[in-house]
């Protein structure tokens, strides 16, 4: 066999040496003699000719596999699409030529096992008992909770919001009193002797249990997804699809249950096949009967959201509100792609009808389960924790993980089903990918669990005054702390993830030192304005809301960005101020205000009388209901300030709530003004004096 690789080239070479003998090199003659004798005694010996020929054709194969193939044009591919299905659905391998053998093999079992009517009577007669007595036990078991419910004043069908408990006593009086006549028939039919008619018997009765706890979940699952909107819709759902619901679940645990080996046995592997898919096929059609019936009341279900989640989340209310007009679209064709593969896959058991409807069970559990877990996170606390913020968002994030991890579970579920798994490609050929990806996965969740800390954290530290009231700084501190920790956990985040999937971040890195260099050179006014922004913002120097002067701009905050802050002076004018220019900042708004009086007393009016007038005033105020809220002192009489015109200046001061000075100061003159005027005194006015000298030499004075 070490010839085999120099075969080619000898072959090729042969005729032109047998024709041309006298051209050849005499130093050749000799090797080509000797490979010759060789492949002469190879030929002559059977084995060795054998294992030649064997492997002359597998080297026949790699060559025609080493060949480039002609890539085919669109015209083309379609022409071998067209052509392979023609193939397919066309001879004596078509699915309709199975179908008719299967259907006719089918037929021949069914004739073989027509058997004598006095041969029928114990099959007929053990059929119709197993029946009798399991229906009897059920209704006596449904005739006792209908007492029971009766006794204790249960109610029948499901409540507006069914809690745990009640969607347990809805299953087990729905599906109690079936299962439980069935475990007794199947100990009380060991006492009759194995035939066609028993196995029948019990295989229709686990049936109709089975459909009827589908029936029973999923109108549960229907029911956990109760809200705003939904109750006529579940309504429906609750009293009208139990029973189509029951159709399907029965059709599918019957022809299941057909491929027990011991009613293939008795039956027929053909005559158990065509039984089997009919009863596949009939609720493969039940199904889509029933999505054509109540496509409108799951569509409210689906598009009925939540109005914080249509405020917040609109682009996903958006795609909600798609997929709830025509969710039926794909289900109906989930069901005919089904039927199709049913139709093409003549003779195989298991067929991908059966495999689509444990699909559709395992998706109906994982709803219920994702509902329990939902129904459990919408509890409300008990008590006032310490720390509920914190503990509010943790729940949230876990129970979001609970979500996935149960999604998964039924994706693993639902490959299995298919001849799939997910855990066996992480451990076989995709294991490097499936490692990047977990890696990728785990970073993103890591990354999520510190931005909710972080945030709550900073949520926590800026919603609490000295004495741990909400305060307007976390109006003002909020957003920019929030976008900024985003931003640097999203980046940072993004950079592991990178690192994560085998690429070399190094570059990226020093392409963002760089480009950060630049910014700051290129705008140091800018740089100022952060800098000096969020100085400020720290220090607490001014927040929304806040009455200020700054840069000679008097007026209330009404935002803040990054760089500038906006406010509105007394006649509605929008200054915008940059961070750089603020010099200085008078706040009125901080913890308290002083309202401060300058009253000239009369020279005509005693100045202790005045005081107490003043205090009187003072007094009355702090009683009104009006403006005791913003008076936080009693009147504090300062004492006389300076003299102005002759009068006597009295200084007093209240204090007050922020920015309620000038409102106090305001209604104080009013009643002083008002308390004068009932006594009968003038206020004090400026007052000029005069001297005239007559001409008897002595002064007069005005």
């Amino acid at each position: 066999m070490t010839l085999l690789p120099m075969a080619p080239a000898q072959a090729a070479g042969l005729p032109s040496l047998l024709n041309s003998s006298a051209k050849a090199q005499p130093e050749a003659q000799e090797p080509l003699g000797q490979s010759l004798d060789e492949v002469i005694k190879s030929l002559e010996n059977d084995q060795q000719r054998t294992k030649l020929l064997a492997d002359l054709k597998k080297l026949r194969d790699v060559t025609k596999k080493a060949q480039p193939t002609t890539e085919e044009g669109v015209l083309g591919l379609i022409g071998g699409t067209l052509a392979s299905f023609e193939k397919q659905f066309s001879g004596a391998d078509s699915p309709i030529t199975r179908w008719s053998d299967e259907f006719n093999l089918a037929r021949d079992e069914l004739i073989e096992l027509v058997l004598p009517a006095n041969e029928w009577l114990p099959i007929i007669f053990a059929f119709a008992m197993i029946l009798m007595i399991w229906s009897l036990l059920a209704a006596a078991l449904i005739w006792l909770s209908h007492r029971v419910r009766m006794r204790f004043g249960l109610t029948e069908e499901l409540p507006q919001h069914p809690r745990a408990l009640d969607m347990l006593r809805f299953a087990l009086r729905k599906l109690g009193p079936w299962l439980i006549a069935l475990v007794i028939t199947v100990y009380m039919s060991y006492a009759l002797p194995s035939s066609l008619g028993k196995s029948l018997a019990m295989v229709l009765a686990y049936a109709l249990v089975v459909g009827t706890c589908f029936s029973a979940v999923c109108v549960i699952a229907f029911s956990l997804l109760d809200g705003p909107h939904r109750h006529r819709a579940l309504y429906i759902l609750r009293h009208q699809a139990f029973r189509p619901l029951w159709l399907i679940g029965s059709f599918a645990a019957f022809g299941e249950a057909l491929n027990d080996p011991r009613l293939i046995e008795s039956l027929g592997v053909h005559l158990a096949h065509s039984a089997a898919t009919v009863a596949n096929v009939l609720a493969a059609l039940s199904t889509g009967l029933f999505i054509l019936r109540f496509r409108r009341p799951v569509a409210h279900l689906i598009r009925n959201q939540p109005l914080s989640r249509r405020l917040t989340r609109r682009a996903l209310s958006d795609t909600i509100e798609i997929l709830g007009t025509f969710w039926f679209v794909p289900a109906l064709v989930l069901v005919g792609i089904s039927l199709f593969a049913t139709f093409v896959s003549a003779g195989d058991t298991s067929t991908a009808l059966r495999q689509s409807l444990i699909c559709t069970v395992l998706l109906v559990l994982c709803m219920v389960i994702n509902g329990l877990v939902r129904r459990h996170a919408l509890k409300p606390q008990r008590g006032v924790k310490r720390h509920a913020l914190y503990s509010e968002r943790l729940k949230s994030f876990f129970y979001t993980l609970a979500h996935l991890l149960v999604w998964l579970a039924f994706i693993e579920l639902g490959l299995r089903v298919w001849g799939m798994s997910l855990i066996s490609f992480t451990e076989g050929e995709g294991h490097e990918i499936s490692v990047k990806l977990f890696s990728l996965g785990g970073t993103l969740i890591f990354a999520w669990l510190i931005w909710i800390l972080s945030d709550t954290a900073v949520h926590h530290a800026l919603t609490r005054s000295r004495k741990g009231l909400a305060n307007a700084r976390a109006q003002t501190m909020m957003p920019l702390i929030r976008n900024v920790l985003f931003v640097a956990i999203f980046i940072i985040a993004l950079i592991v993830a990178l690192a994560n999937m085998g690429m070399n971040v190094t570059p990226l890195l020093a392409g963002a030192g760089v480009i950060g260099l630049a910014i700051g050179f290129g705008a140091q006014s800018l740089v100022a304005d952060l800098i000096t922004g969020l100085f400020i913002i720290i220090e607490d120097s001014l927040a929304i809301d806040d009455y200020v002067d700054v840069g000679g701009h008097l007026g209330t905050v009404e935002g803040l960005t990054i760089r500038t802050v906006r406010l509105r002076d007394i006649d509605g004018i929008v200054h915008t101020i940059p961070f750089s220019e603020i010099k200085s900042i008078k706040n009125y708004s901080r913890e308290f205000g002083y309202a401060i009086f300058r009253v000239a007393v009369p020279a005509s009016m005693d100045i202790d009388n005045a005081i107490k007038l003043m205090r009187e005033v003072g007094q009355k105020m702090r009683t009104d209901p009006l403006q005791r809220r913003n008076i936080w002192s009693p009147l504090e009489i300062q004492g006389v300030e300076s003299f102005e015109s002759g009068n006597a200046i009295l200084r007093a001061r209240f204090k007050t709530a922020p920015i309620k000075q000038w409102e106090v100061s305001r209604a104080f003159n009013l009643s002083l003004k008002r308390h004068m005027d009932e006594a009968g005194m003038d206020l004090a006015t400026p007052r000029m004096s005069v001297q005239v000298i007559t001409a008897g030499g002595g002064p007069q004075k005005e």
